[in-house]
């Protein structure tokens, strides 16, 4: 009994060595890493970090340029952002950009996931043919549905005609109603073939023998689909919401190209009208202020999505 104490006493001992010398080690192999990590800080700090700062400083001050000098202003742009109808109207518009580009691109990525997962001798080439737009920029796609959409000799209207259909031309980009749901279209036929393969990929990882239990106990193919393949699509369908709010934030690049966020900025996004002042009416401190706002946007919308996803989890 006695070496038995000796012996645990001797472990109660070393325990404490233990850790001291973990401690030790893991404070050694930080300091070493330091030095190795100080240039990607510095990188991160001065394209990150500093320009972050700049831009909210920026906010509080009437700026506008680099040659000419500032005063700091308080919140006399926030005020004037507020009262800005443009920004208001902004901004519902970002929010039905990021709706829509959700509905469409994500329930068409969906819905061809679900349809090429069905083939069997051509499931590459459709996989493929689907996936090629998302590899082209959106500058380029901008460019070919404006083409697209001409209301003179584009496809749409033209192939409206040839179906006897020409009294459903419209002047898609022209008309105040539909400008915003025709760009939207175009951008979300750019982005839908990546969320497609997500799909796709969640669809080969929920176990086949799910499906055969379901037809033993006579569940129908929509049965199967809600009760088998959305479940277990859970996971990826939370990731594709997740990136599809996060492209329908930064939907820029095809309004700027099609519209420039006209007409009567009926397509105006909180990002194209920061272009705007920016760099056409030279007001800095009033798109630092949209952009400090965009930012918050994404940052709330980011933790109450994360929110809602870990009780989903649970």
């Amino acid at each position: 009994m006695a070496t038995r104490l000796t012996t645990a006493a001797r472990r109660g001992i070393a325990r404490p060595k233990v850790a001291h010398r973990a401690r030790r080690a893991g404070r050694e192999a930080l300091t070493s890493a330091i030095p190795l990590l100080l240039p990607a800080l510095a990188i991160y700090a001065l394209f990150s970090l500093l320009p972050i700062f700049l831009t909210f400083w920026l906010s509080f001050t009437d700026s506008r340029g680099l040659n000419t000098s500032a005063s700091f202003v308080g919140l006399s742009n926030y005020g004037r952002a507020a009262a800005d109808p443009i920004v208001w109207q902004s901004l519902v518009h970002t929010f039905q950009w990021l709706l829509g580009h959700l509905l469409m691109a994500g329930g068409l990525g969906l819905i061809l996931a679900l349809a090429v997962s069905r083939l069997r001798l051509t499931r590459v080439v459709f996989r493929t043919a689907f996936f090629l737009p998302h590899l082209v920029s959106l500058a380029v796609v901008g460019v070919i549905w404006a083409n697209i959409y001409d209301p003179f000799y584009g496809l749409l209207n033209t192939a409206l005609d040839r179906l006897g259909l020409g009294a459903l031309s419209q002047g898609w980009l022209s008309d105040p109603l539909l400008v915003l749901f025709s760009v939207n279209v175009a951008s979300s036929w750019q982005g839908f073939g990546l969320y497609m393969l997500l799909f796709i990929a969640g669809l080969q990882n929920i176990d086949h023998s799910l499906y055969e239990a379901a037809e033993i106990d006579g569940a129908n193919g929509w049965q199967q689909l809600w009760y088998v393949t959305l479940p277990g699509l859970a996971e990826v369908m939370t990731f594709v919401v997740s990136l599809a709010m996060i492209n329908g934030l930064k939907g820029f690049a095809t309004v700027f190209v099609m519209t420039n966020g006209g007409p009567f900025y009926q397509s105006e996004l909180i990002t194209t009208y920061i272009y705007r002042l920016a760099f056409s009416m030279q007001d800095h401190g009033l798109a630092a202020v949209l952009c400090v706002l965009l930012s918050t946007l994404a940052i709330g919308i980011t933790v109450v999505f994360n929110h809602w996803r870990g009780r989903l989890a649970r």
